[in-house]
């Protein structure tokens, strides 16, 4: 009985499986969810250390505390009122 052994031209493939994205931002679609005790939002403060809102770490978007598009972070770097 001969056993197979792999060449050394045979490379192996990594299968990677794309995790689900639990917390998506709505505008960028990127994870949010960090762990189960913090997410990676960053919280808007007001004058009086109220929170107000929210900002997506990655496309910089802001959002009010009932999750509504406040300011829009574009492409260019243009921010605008939402």
């Amino acid at each position: 009985m001969e056993s197979h052994k792999s060449s050394p031209m045979q490379k192996k493939t990594k299968t990677t499986k794309k995790k689900k994205i639990v917390d998506p931002c709505p505008i960028c679609s990127k994870e949010l969810h960090l762990n189960h005790e913090y997410t990676q939002r960053v919280g808007l403060l007001d004058n009086y250390d109220e929170v107000v809102g929210w900002l997506c770490p990655h496309c910089r978007s802001e959002f009010n505390v009932d999750n509504q598009l406040v300011k829009f972070m574009g492409e260019d770097g243009t921010r605008g009122e939402a």
